[in-house]
């Protein structure tokens, strides 16, 4: 009995390594997705020098010229800064909300 000889099939891997990413597979979708938006994103994107940004002497902060970046020229990464910051909220409130079976 101890020196029982196991084997494998090909097919026997093939079945396990479906069975466990069954589950998983329309998480792996979306997050591929997701990080092709991201690559896409970036590489596509023509990012500013500081020479480039709005000045305004009397006005330090610049808060106007900012926000006007932000909703014209920056949009694409705006709205992808706003889904994963919503996404790790989500991801937080699932994390500290625990496990009920306690």
């Amino acid at each position: 009995m101890l020196n029982k000889e196991i084997s494998f099939t090909a097919m026997d891997v093939i079945t396990s390594v479906y069975d466990y990413l069954k589950p998983r597979i329309l998480g792996m979708i979306i997050a591929l997705l997701f990080l092709l938006v991201i690559v896409v994103s970036v590489a596509f994107t023509s990012w500013p020098t500081m020479d480039q940004l709005p000045q305004n002497i009397d006005d330090q902060s610049n808060i106007q010229a900012i926000g006007i970046m932000i909703f014209t020229d920056f949009v694409v990464p705006f709205e992808i800064l706003s889904i994963v910051l919503l996404s790790s909220l989500i991801g937080a409130i699932y994390m500290a909300k625990g496990d009920d079976n306690k």
